[in-house]
Protein backbone atom coordinates (compact mmCIF):
# COMPACT_ATOMS: atom_id res chain seq x y z
CA UNK A 1 0.00 0.00 0.00
CA UNK A 2 2.72 2.55 0.57
CA UNK A 3 4.60 1.69 -2.47
CA UNK A 4 1.02 2.57 -4.31
CA UNK A 5 0.75 5.86 -2.13
CA UNK A 6 4.21 7.11 -3.28
CA UNK A 7 3.68 6.57 -6.79
CA UNK A 8 0.56 8.15 -7.12
CA UNK A 9 1.57 11.73 -5.18
CA UNK A 10 4.81 11.26 -7.63
CA UNK A 11 2.09 11.12 -10.94
CA UNK A 12 -0.02 14.28 -9.14
CA UNK A 13 3.23 16.40 -8.75
CA UNK A 14 4.31 16.22 -12.80
CA UNK A 15 0.87 16.60 -13.84
CA UNK A 16 0.78 19.97 -11.84
CA UNK A 17 4.34 20.86 -12.44
CA UNK A 18 3.50 20.13 -16.38
CA UNK A 19 1.37 23.52 -17.32
CA UNK A 20 3.72 25.91 -15.44
CA UNK A 21 6.60 25.08 -17.50
CA UNK A 22 4.47 25.29 -20.59
CA UNK A 23 3.24 28.91 -19.20
CA UNK A 24 7.30 29.78 -18.92
CA UNK A 25 8.32 28.21 -21.99
CA UNK A 26 5.11 30.22 -23.85
CA UNK A 27 6.38 33.53 -21.92
CA UNK A 28 9.63 33.35 -22.94
CA UNK A 29 9.38 32.28 -26.61
CA UNK A 30 6.86 35.45 -27.18
CA UNK A 31 9.36 38.07 -25.23
CA UNK A 32 11.61 39.64 -27.39
CA UNK A 33 13.81 40.98 -24.57
CA UNK A 34 17.35 38.43 -24.33
CA UNK A 35 18.25 36.69 -21.61
CA UNK A 36 20.54 38.48 -19.61
CA UNK A 37 21.98 37.33 -16.19
CA UNK A 38 21.95 39.94 -13.33
CA UNK A 39 25.90 39.36 -12.85
CA UNK A 40 26.35 40.40 -16.30
CA UNK A 41 25.08 44.05 -16.42
CA UNK A 42 27.89 46.70 -16.28
CA UNK A 43 27.00 49.34 -13.54
CA UNK A 44 28.46 53.05 -14.45
CA UNK A 45 26.94 54.99 -11.91
CA UNK A 46 27.72 54.79 -8.20
CA UNK A 47 28.76 51.56 -6.98
CA UNK A 48 26.55 49.98 -3.96
CA UNK A 49 26.64 45.98 -3.77
CA UNK A 50 27.00 43.26 -5.69
CA UNK A 51 24.81 40.34 -4.93
CA UNK A 52 24.10 37.41 -6.24
CA UNK A 53 19.69 37.59 -6.44
CA UNK A 54 19.81 41.46 -6.49
CA UNK A 55 16.57 42.43 -8.07
CA UNK A 56 17.69 45.57 -9.07
CA UNK A 57 20.90 48.27 -9.36
CA UNK A 58 21.22 52.09 -10.06
CA UNK A 59 21.17 52.52 -13.63
CA UNK A 60 23.61 55.39 -15.34
CA UNK A 61 21.36 58.93 -15.76
CA UNK A 62 18.93 57.72 -12.64
CA UNK A 63 19.03 60.05 -9.12
CA UNK A 64 18.58 57.37 -6.44
CA UNK A 65 17.38 60.06 -3.89
CA UNK A 66 15.20 62.14 -5.80
CA UNK A 67 14.88 66.34 -4.58
CA UNK A 68 11.80 66.54 -2.53
CA UNK A 69 10.92 70.10 -1.37
CA UNK A 70 9.78 70.05 1.95
CA UNK A 71 8.29 73.70 2.27
CA UNK A 72 7.02 75.41 -0.40
CA UNK A 73 9.69 77.62 -1.53
CA UNK A 74 6.63 80.25 -2.80
CA UNK A 75 5.86 80.57 1.12
CA UNK A 76 5.11 83.24 2.47
CA UNK A 77 7.65 83.96 5.07
CA UNK A 78 6.51 84.36 8.79
CA UNK A 79 7.50 87.45 10.42
CA UNK A 80 8.15 87.55 14.21
CA UNK A 81 7.98 90.74 16.56
CA UNK A 82 10.78 91.94 18.69
CA UNK A 83 8.93 90.15 21.54
CA UNK A 84 8.70 86.85 20.29
CA UNK A 85 12.18 87.01 19.16
CA UNK A 86 12.97 87.93 22.25
CA UNK A 87 10.84 85.50 24.12
CA UNK A 88 12.84 82.85 22.30
CA UNK A 89 15.83 83.58 23.39
CA UNK A 90 18.27 82.05 26.48
CA UNK A 91 18.13 83.64 29.58
CA UNK A 92 21.87 83.87 28.96
CA UNK A 93 22.04 85.39 25.92
CA UNK A 94 20.16 88.48 27.35
CA UNK A 95 21.09 92.16 29.00
CA UNK A 96 19.79 94.60 30.52
CA UNK A 97 18.37 97.14 28.15
CA UNK A 98 20.74 100.70 28.07
CA UNK A 99 19.11 103.90 29.78
CA UNK A 100 17.65 106.46 28.15
CA UNK A 101 20.10 109.00 26.43
CA UNK A 102 21.11 111.90 28.49
CA UNK A 103 19.97 115.28 27.52
CA UNK A 104 21.57 118.31 28.42
CA UNK A 105 19.92 121.19 28.50
CA UNK A 106 19.89 123.04 25.20
CA UNK A 107 21.64 126.06 26.51
CA UNK A 108 23.17 126.14 22.87
CA UNK A 109 23.14 124.08 19.34
CA UNK A 110 26.38 122.00 18.62
CA UNK A 111 28.84 124.17 16.57
CA UNK A 112 32.26 123.67 15.33
CA UNK A 113 33.37 127.34 16.87
CA UNK A 114 31.79 128.78 19.71
CA UNK A 115 33.68 132.40 21.13
CA UNK A 116 32.95 134.89 23.90
CA UNK A 117 34.31 137.85 24.49
CA UNK A 118 33.01 140.69 27.28
CA UNK A 119 34.01 143.23 29.15
CA UNK A 120 33.25 144.32 33.05
CA UNK A 121 34.06 146.29 35.74
CA UNK A 122 37.09 147.77 37.06
CA UNK A 123 38.35 147.55 33.42
CA UNK A 124 37.89 143.22 33.36
CA UNK A 125 38.01 141.85 29.92
CA UNK A 126 37.72 138.45 29.52
CA UNK A 127 36.98 135.77 26.32
CA UNK A 128 36.57 132.10 25.87
CA UNK A 129 37.05 130.02 23.14
CA UNK A 130 36.07 126.39 21.79
CA UNK A 131 36.69 125.03 18.37
CA UNK A 132 36.94 121.85 16.51
CA UNK A 133 38.01 121.00 12.81
CA UNK A 134 37.62 117.72 11.42
CA UNK A 135 40.76 117.49 8.58
CA UNK A 136 39.34 114.22 6.99
CA UNK A 137 37.56 111.28 8.01
CA UNK A 138 39.68 110.01 10.45
CA UNK A 139 41.73 112.81 12.09
CA UNK A 140 40.77 116.27 13.84
CA UNK A 141 42.06 118.79 15.66
CA UNK A 142 40.79 121.38 18.52
CA UNK A 143 41.40 123.56 20.97
CA UNK A 144 40.00 126.38 23.80
CA UNK A 145 42.13 128.95 25.74
CA UNK A 146 40.26 130.77 28.39
CA UNK A 147 41.38 134.71 29.72
CA UNK A 148 40.07 136.99 32.15
CA UNK A 149 42.25 139.85 33.80
CA UNK A 150 41.63 142.93 35.54
CA UNK A 151 43.32 146.34 36.45
CA UNK A 152 42.25 146.13 40.29
CA UNK A 153 39.24 146.72 42.84
CA UNK A 154 41.07 147.79 45.89
CA UNK A 155 41.95 151.78 46.08
CA UNK A 156 44.80 150.88 49.46
CA UNK A 157 47.32 148.01 47.26
CA UNK A 158 47.43 146.68 44.26
CA UNK A 159 45.07 144.34 42.88
CA UNK A 160 44.87 143.42 39.17
CA UNK A 161 45.43 139.85 38.09
CA UNK A 162 45.45 138.06 34.60
CA UNK A 163 45.02 134.47 33.60
CA UNK A 164 45.37 132.72 30.91
CA UNK A 165 45.29 129.28 30.07
CA UNK A 166 45.02 127.57 26.55
CA UNK A 167 44.72 124.16 24.92
CA UNK A 168 45.54 122.02 21.59
CA UNK A 169 44.47 118.59 20.69
CA UNK A 170 45.57 116.31 17.61
CA UNK A 171 43.51 113.10 17.21
CA UNK A 172 43.63 110.03 14.51
CA UNK A 173 42.94 106.78 13.29
CA UNK A 174 45.79 104.85 12.18
CA UNK A 175 43.06 101.50 11.86
CA UNK A 176 40.43 100.70 12.39
CA UNK A 177 41.32 99.22 15.71
CA UNK A 178 44.16 102.06 16.89
CA UNK A 179 43.82 105.95 17.39
CA UNK A 180 46.48 108.28 18.10
CA UNK A 181 46.03 111.54 20.16
CA UNK A 182 48.95 114.18 21.17
CA UNK A 183 48.01 117.26 23.43
CA UNK A 184 49.26 120.47 24.84
CA UNK A 185 49.05 123.50 26.59
CA UNK A 186 50.18 127.09 27.56
CA UNK A 187 49.66 129.00 31.00
CA UNK A 188 50.70 132.58 31.63
CA UNK A 189 49.55 134.46 34.60
CA UNK A 190 50.17 137.15 37.54
CA UNK A 191 48.65 138.02 40.69
CA UNK A 192 49.47 140.63 42.87
CA UNK A 193 49.92 139.63 46.51
CA UNK A 194 47.94 140.60 49.98
CA UNK A 195 49.34 143.87 51.22
CA UNK A 196 51.71 142.97 54.64
CA UNK A 197 51.30 146.12 57.17
CA UNK A 198 53.92 146.62 59.44
CA UNK A 199 57.16 145.24 57.16
CA UNK A 200 59.20 146.16 54.95
CA UNK A 201 57.53 144.58 51.98
CA UNK A 202 56.45 147.11 49.01
CA UNK A 203 52.68 146.82 48.37
CA UNK A 204 53.56 146.15 44.13
CA UNK A 205 54.48 142.34 45.69
CA UNK A 206 53.62 140.08 42.58
CA UNK A 207 53.79 136.71 41.71
CA UNK A 208 54.33 135.36 38.20
CA UNK A 209 53.16 131.58 36.43
CA UNK A 210 54.32 130.17 33.65
CA UNK A 211 53.69 126.30 32.16
CA UNK A 212 53.51 124.75 29.04
CA UNK A 213 52.47 121.04 29.11
CA UNK A 214 53.01 118.19 26.28
CA UNK A 215 51.48 114.85 26.76
CA UNK A 216 50.17 111.82 24.18
CA UNK A 217 47.78 108.71 24.27
CA UNK A 218 48.15 105.48 21.67
CA UNK A 219 44.85 103.33 21.90
CA UNK A 220 44.44 99.41 20.00
CA UNK A 221 41.01 97.93 21.38
CA UNK A 222 40.13 94.86 19.11
CA UNK A 223 36.22 95.67 19.86
CA UNK A 224 34.56 98.17 23.03
CA UNK A 225 36.08 95.80 25.47
CA UNK A 226 39.58 93.68 24.58
CA UNK A 227 42.31 96.08 24.04
CA UNK A 228 45.25 98.24 25.59
CA UNK A 229 45.88 101.51 25.53
CA UNK A 230 49.26 103.59 26.84
CA UNK A 231 49.92 107.56 27.68
CA UNK A 232 52.85 109.89 28.79
CA UNK A 233 53.07 113.48 29.57
CA UNK A 234 55.87 116.23 30.89
CA UNK A 235 54.33 119.43 32.62
CA UNK A 236 57.09 122.36 33.53
CA UNK A 237 55.86 124.97 35.96
CA UNK A 238 57.63 128.06 36.90
CA UNK A 239 56.82 130.44 40.08
CA UNK A 240 58.54 133.71 39.90
CA UNK A 241 57.75 136.40 43.32
CA UNK A 242 58.92 140.09 42.75
CA UNK A 243 59.61 143.00 44.89
CA UNK A 244 58.76 141.40 48.10
CA UNK A 245 62.13 141.78 49.89
CA UNK A 246 63.11 138.88 52.01
CA UNK A 247 60.63 136.83 50.78
CA UNK A 248 61.12 136.96 46.67
CA UNK A 249 62.06 133.86 45.28
CA UNK A 250 61.59 131.21 42.66
CA UNK A 251 59.96 127.74 42.21
CA UNK A 252 60.46 125.34 38.78
CA UNK A 253 58.68 122.21 38.97
CA UNK A 254 58.93 119.47 36.13
CA UNK A 255 56.43 116.69 36.52
CA UNK A 256 56.71 113.28 34.26
CA UNK A 257 53.90 110.80 33.86
CA UNK A 258 53.51 107.38 31.87
CA UNK A 259 51.26 104.52 32.32
CA UNK A 260 50.14 101.23 30.27
CA UNK A 261 46.48 99.54 30.75
CA UNK A 262 45.73 96.18 29.17
CA UNK A 263 41.66 94.96 29.25
CA UNK A 264 40.07 91.79 28.25
CA UNK A 265 36.80 89.99 28.92
CA UNK A 266 36.40 87.19 31.17
CA UNK A 267 34.40 83.79 31.02
CA UNK A 268 31.42 85.27 32.34
CA UNK A 269 28.80 87.50 30.97
CA UNK A 270 29.58 91.27 31.67
CA UNK A 271 32.88 90.29 33.14
CA UNK A 272 36.63 92.48 32.56
CA UNK A 273 39.81 92.19 33.64
CA UNK A 274 41.99 95.17 33.76
CA UNK A 275 45.86 95.07 34.58
CA UNK A 276 47.32 98.11 34.65
CA UNK A 277 50.98 100.01 35.46
CA UNK A 278 52.39 103.34 35.86
CA UNK A 279 54.48 106.19 37.22
CA UNK A 280 53.99 109.88 37.78
CA UNK A 281 56.87 111.59 39.04
CA UNK A 282 59.11 114.86 39.08
CA UNK A 283 61.62 117.31 40.44
CA UNK A 284 61.25 120.77 41.76
CA UNK A 285 63.49 123.73 43.27
CA UNK A 286 63.25 126.68 45.49
CA UNK A 287 65.61 127.90 48.13
CA UNK A 288 64.69 125.69 50.93
CA UNK A 289 64.50 122.43 48.98
CA UNK A 290 65.78 121.00 45.65
CA UNK A 291 64.14 117.47 45.86
CA UNK A 292 62.67 115.06 43.62
CA UNK A 293 59.23 112.52 44.24
CA UNK A 294 57.22 109.59 42.91
CA UNK A 295 54.58 107.74 42.32
CA UNK A 296 54.38 103.89 41.01
CA UNK A 297 51.70 102.15 40.71
CA UNK A 298 50.54 98.19 39.65
CA UNK A 299 47.67 96.45 39.79
CA UNK A 300 45.12 94.51 38.43
CA UNK A 301 41.05 96.03 38.36
CA UNK A 302 38.04 93.12 37.93
CA UNK A 303 34.85 94.32 37.15
CA UNK A 304 31.65 92.01 36.97
CA UNK A 305 27.74 92.91 35.95
CA UNK A 306 25.90 89.59 38.51
CA UNK A 307 22.79 88.69 37.80
CA UNK A 308 22.11 91.54 35.47
CA UNK A 309 21.82 94.25 38.12
CA UNK A 310 24.49 94.54 40.93
CA UNK A 311 28.10 96.04 39.31
CA UNK A 312 30.99 95.24 41.44
CA UNK A 313 35.16 96.29 40.71
CA UNK A 314 37.28 95.47 42.74
CA UNK A 315 40.74 97.53 42.12
CA UNK A 316 43.85 95.62 43.93
CA UNK A 317 47.22 98.05 43.20
CA UNK A 318 50.08 98.25 45.00
CA UNK A 319 52.43 102.10 45.15
CA UNK A 320 55.70 102.60 46.08
CA UNK A 321 55.95 106.79 47.09
CA UNK A 322 59.02 108.77 47.61
CA UNK A 323 59.61 111.99 48.38
CA UNK A 324 62.08 114.22 50.03
CA UNK A 325 61.24 113.12 53.33
CA UNK A 326 59.92 109.95 53.37
CA UNK A 327 59.32 106.15 50.76
CA UNK A 328 57.13 103.67 51.53
CA UNK A 329 55.30 100.80 49.96
CA UNK A 330 51.21 101.50 50.07
CA UNK A 331 48.60 99.34 49.49
CA UNK A 332 45.61 100.75 47.47
CA UNK A 333 42.52 99.05 46.94
CA UNK A 334 39.06 100.00 46.21
CA UNK A 335 36.03 98.33 45.71
CA UNK A 336 32.47 99.90 44.04
CA UNK A 337 29.41 98.02 44.74
CA UNK A 338 26.01 99.45 42.79
CA UNK A 339 22.66 97.98 43.15
CA UNK A 340 19.39 99.37 41.76
CA UNK A 341 16.94 98.15 44.39
CA UNK A 342 13.73 99.12 42.83
CA UNK A 343 13.16 100.98 39.23
CA UNK A 344 13.31 104.66 40.65
CA UNK A 345 16.39 103.97 43.78
CA UNK A 346 20.23 102.84 42.98
CA UNK A 347 22.64 102.16 45.98
CA UNK A 348 26.15 102.65 45.60
CA UNK A 349 28.97 102.14 47.92
CA UNK A 350 32.67 102.64 47.32
CA UNK A 351 35.68 102.31 49.86
CA UNK A 352 39.75 102.05 49.44
CA UNK A 353 42.89 104.02 50.22
CA UNK A 354 45.18 105.90 47.97
CA UNK A 355 48.41 107.91 47.86
CA UNK A 356 49.08 110.74 46.13
CA UNK A 357 50.91 113.48 45.69
CA UNK A 358 49.64 117.50 44.86
CA UNK A 359 52.05 119.19 42.77
CA UNK A 360 53.22 122.83 43.29
CA UNK A 361 50.86 123.61 40.64
CA UNK A 362 47.84 122.22 41.95
CA UNK A 363 48.99 124.20 45.12
CA UNK A 364 49.57 127.80 44.23
CA UNK A 365 46.28 127.10 41.85
CA UNK A 366 44.15 126.53 45.06
CA UNK A 367 45.95 129.64 47.20
CA UNK A 368 47.26 132.47 44.80
CA UNK A 369 48.71 133.81 47.71
CA UNK A 370 51.21 131.18 48.62
CA UNK A 371 54.71 131.76 48.90
CA UNK A 372 57.35 130.12 46.93
CA UNK A 373 59.18 128.52 49.41
CA UNK A 374 57.52 125.36 50.31
CA UNK A 375 58.16 121.40 50.11
CA UNK A 376 56.23 118.42 49.23
CA UNK A 377 54.81 115.51 50.97
CA UNK A 378 52.71 112.15 49.85
CA UNK A 379 49.21 112.59 51.16
CA UNK A 380 47.71 108.93 51.99
CA UNK A 381 44.12 108.89 52.21
CA UNK A 382 41.70 106.09 53.70
CA UNK A 383 37.65 106.63 52.50
CA UNK A 384 34.55 105.05 52.88
CA UNK A 385 31.49 106.66 50.73
CA UNK A 386 27.60 105.35 50.67
CA UNK A 387 25.04 107.35 48.17
CA UNK A 388 21.76 106.51 46.98
CA UNK A 389 20.54 108.22 43.54
CA UNK A 390 16.57 108.42 43.33
CA UNK A 391 14.98 109.23 39.46
CA UNK A 392 11.62 110.02 40.65
CA UNK A 393 10.92 111.30 37.07
CA UNK A 394 12.06 110.83 33.83
CA UNK A 395 13.09 114.79 34.03
CA UNK A 396 14.34 114.73 37.85
CA UNK A 397 17.35 112.94 39.89
CA UNK A 398 17.82 112.83 43.69
CA UNK A 399 21.26 112.19 45.14
CA UNK A 400 22.05 112.25 48.81
CA UNK A 401 25.27 110.19 50.57
CA UNK A 402 27.58 110.47 53.23
CA UNK A 403 31.24 110.26 53.21
CA UNK A 404 34.52 109.31 55.46
CA UNK A 405 37.95 110.45 54.52
CA UNK A 406 41.03 109.66 56.75
CA UNK A 407 44.34 111.73 55.87
CA UNK A 408 47.90 111.37 56.65
CA UNK A 409 50.34 114.26 55.59
CA UNK A 410 47.11 116.27 54.58
CA UNK A 411 47.70 119.89 52.93
CA UNK A 412 46.74 122.98 55.37
CA UNK A 413 47.65 126.79 54.81
CA UNK A 414 48.51 129.27 57.41
CA UNK A 415 49.20 132.84 57.25
CA UNK A 416 50.92 133.47 60.78
CA UNK A 417 53.23 131.36 62.24
CA UNK A 418 53.06 132.51 65.42
CA UNK A 419 57.10 132.40 66.17
CA UNK A 420 57.59 129.08 65.10
CA UNK A 421 60.19 130.63 61.96
CA UNK A 422 61.43 133.54 64.17
CA UNK A 423 58.99 136.24 63.33
CA UNK A 424 55.75 136.71 64.30
CA UNK A 425 54.36 139.23 61.95
CA UNK A 426 51.96 137.95 59.23
CA UNK A 427 53.62 136.83 56.08
CA UNK A 428 52.03 135.79 52.93
CA UNK A 429 50.34 132.04 53.14
CA UNK A 430 52.77 128.95 53.97
CA UNK A 431 51.88 125.69 53.42
CA UNK A 432 52.08 122.78 56.17
CA UNK A 433 51.24 119.00 56.35
CA UNK A 434 49.13 117.75 59.22
CA UNK A 435 46.84 114.21 60.09
CA UNK A 436 43.59 115.42 59.74
CA UNK A 437 39.92 113.44 58.64
CA UNK A 438 36.44 114.75 57.47
CA UNK A 439 33.39 113.43 58.01
CA UNK A 440 30.79 114.70 55.39
CA UNK A 441 27.06 114.45 54.22
CA UNK A 442 25.44 116.00 51.17
CA UNK A 443 22.48 116.25 49.27
CA UNK A 444 21.43 117.31 45.54
CA UNK A 445 18.74 117.91 43.12
CA UNK A 446 18.49 118.05 39.31
CA UNK A 447 14.58 118.41 37.84
CA UNK A 448 13.84 119.98 34.82
CA UNK A 449 10.10 121.60 35.53
CA UNK A 450 9.29 122.32 32.29
CA UNK A 451 11.89 119.61 29.79
CA UNK A 452 13.91 121.87 27.96
CA UNK A 453 12.50 125.45 28.89
CA UNK A 454 12.81 125.41 32.99
CA UNK A 455 15.50 123.68 34.76
CA UNK A 456 16.33 124.36 38.99
CA UNK A 457 19.45 122.47 40.53
CA UNK A 458 21.32 122.49 44.21
CA UNK A 459 23.00 121.05 46.50
CA UNK A 460 24.18 121.21 50.03
CA UNK A 461 26.86 119.35 52.09
CA UNK A 462 27.78 119.66 55.58
CA UNK A 463 31.12 118.30 57.10
CA UNK A 464 33.89 118.06 59.73
CA UNK A 465 37.07 119.39 58.39
CA UNK A 466 39.04 118.13 61.77
CA UNK A 467 42.67 118.16 62.81
CA UNK A 468 43.69 114.79 64.41
CA UNK A 469 45.88 117.20 66.92
CA UNK A 470 42.37 119.21 67.63
CA UNK A 471 40.55 122.50 65.76
CA UNK A 472 39.07 122.65 62.37
CA UNK A 473 41.30 122.48 58.94
CA UNK A 474 42.05 125.62 58.35
CA UNK A 475 39.76 127.83 55.32
CA UNK A 476 37.16 124.97 55.24
CA UNK A 477 33.67 125.63 55.37
CA UNK A 478 31.54 123.46 57.82
CA UNK A 479 28.08 123.92 55.25
CA UNK A 480 28.13 125.29 51.89
CA UNK A 481 25.24 125.25 49.28
CA UNK A 482 25.45 125.59 45.72
CA UNK A 483 21.90 126.36 43.23
CA UNK A 484 21.57 127.66 39.87
CA UNK A 485 17.86 128.12 37.49
CA UNK A 486 17.97 128.07 33.56
CA UNK A 487 14.92 129.77 31.91
CA UNK A 488 14.51 129.32 27.99
CA UNK A 489 11.45 130.89 27.14
CA UNK A 490 11.88 130.88 23.69
CA UNK A 491 14.57 129.78 21.09
CA UNK A 492 17.77 131.57 21.06
CA UNK A 493 17.56 133.24 24.48
CA UNK A 494 18.48 131.64 28.00
CA UNK A 495 17.99 133.47 31.36
CA UNK A 496 20.54 131.83 34.36
CA UNK A 497 21.12 133.03 37.62
CA UNK A 498 23.02 131.40 40.65
CA UNK A 499 23.20 131.66 44.27
CA UNK A 500 26.31 130.15 46.68
CA UNK A 501 26.40 129.99 50.54
CA UNK A 502 30.20 129.58 51.90
CA UNK A 503 29.71 128.95 55.79
CA UNK A 504 32.65 130.65 58.28
CA UNK A 505 35.67 128.84 58.80
CA UNK A 506 38.58 129.35 60.84
CA UNK A 507 42.24 130.30 60.28
CA UNK A 508 45.39 128.41 62.11
CA UNK A 509 46.74 129.58 65.34
CA UNK A 510 45.56 132.84 65.21
CA UNK A 511 41.89 130.99 65.53
CA UNK A 512 40.28 133.97 63.89
CA UNK A 513 36.77 133.24 62.28
CA UNK A 514 36.36 134.65 58.62
CA UNK A 515 32.99 135.31 58.17
CA UNK A 516 30.46 133.54 55.65
CA UNK A 517 29.25 135.19 52.80
CA UNK A 518 26.63 134.48 49.81
CA UNK A 519 26.98 135.01 45.82
CA UNK A 520 24.05 135.82 43.55
CA UNK A 521 24.82 135.85 40.03
CA UNK A 522 22.72 136.00 36.91
CA UNK A 523 22.94 136.18 32.74
CA UNK A 524 21.24 136.96 30.23
CA UNK A 525 22.57 135.40 26.25
CA UNK A 526 20.54 136.21 23.45
CA UNK A 527 20.99 134.77 20.02
CA UNK A 528 20.71 137.69 17.67
CA UNK A 529 21.73 136.08 14.34
CA UNK A 530 22.08 132.05 13.59
CA UNK A 531 26.10 132.80 14.25
CA UNK A 532 26.05 136.36 16.59
CA UNK A 533 24.59 136.71 19.68
CA UNK A 534 25.04 139.39 22.73
CA UNK A 535 25.50 138.63 26.74
CA UNK A 536 25.23 140.32 30.20
CA UNK A 537 26.45 139.15 32.93
CA UNK A 538 25.69 140.06 37.05
CA UNK A 539 28.41 138.67 39.68
CA UNK A 540 28.14 139.50 43.34
CA UNK A 541 24.45 141.63 43.14
CA UNK A 542 24.70 141.78 46.72
CA UNK A 543 27.91 143.33 46.72
CA UNK A 544 28.98 141.04 49.47
CA UNK A 545 32.70 142.34 50.91
CA UNK A 546 33.93 138.96 51.44
CA UNK A 547 37.35 136.96 52.06
CA UNK A 548 38.41 133.82 50.49
CA UNK A 549 42.39 134.03 51.87
CA UNK A 550 42.67 136.11 55.05
CA UNK A 551 44.11 140.05 54.37
CA UNK A 552 42.73 140.13 50.61
CA UNK A 553 38.77 141.56 50.10
CA UNK A 554 37.58 139.84 46.56
CA UNK A 555 35.89 141.96 44.53
CA UNK A 556 32.42 143.59 45.10
CA UNK A 557 29.30 144.14 42.25
CA UNK A 558 30.53 143.33 38.69
CA UNK A 559 28.48 143.41 35.95
CA UNK A 560 30.02 142.35 32.40
CA UNK A 561 28.71 142.58 28.57
CA UNK A 562 29.94 141.00 24.99
CA UNK A 563 29.37 138.79 22.15
CA UNK A 564 29.31 135.77 21.60
CA UNK A 565 30.05 133.62 17.96
CA UNK A 566 28.99 130.24 16.89
CA UNK A 567 29.89 128.93 13.44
Amino acid sequence: MKGISAIALIIVTVLAANPIAAQQQQDSESSMLPEIDPQDIEIRSQFQARFPGLRRQPILGFDPNPRVYQIDPNRTPFMETHEQVVANLPVSQLSRPAPPRYMAFPYSSPQKVFGRLGFGSYISPEAQFWGVKQLNNKSYIGGDFDYSSSDGHLDNQNSSFRFFDANAKYATKLSKKSQLSVNGGLKTSFNNMLDLPATTIPADARKKYSGINLGTEFRHFKNSITGWKASAGIRYYNIDLKNADGLTGQSEERVYNVSVAKRWAGGNTDETFTAKIGAKGGNYENAIAQDSWLTAQGGLVYERLFNYATNVEVDASVYYAQDGIDSKVYLGPEVTVEHPLLDILTLKVTAGAQPYMKTLEQQHSKNRFLAVQNRLQHTYRLYGKGEASIEYADQGEFNFGFQYEDFSNYPIFLRSDNGQFGNPVYEFYEMRYRDAYKVSAYASVVHQIIPEKLRVNGKIYLRSPKLKGGGRIPFEEKIGINSGITVQPFDGITFEAWADYVGSRRTFQTNEKLDSFILFGGQVDVQITERFGAYIKLVNILNQDYEVWQGYNERPFQAYGGVTVKL
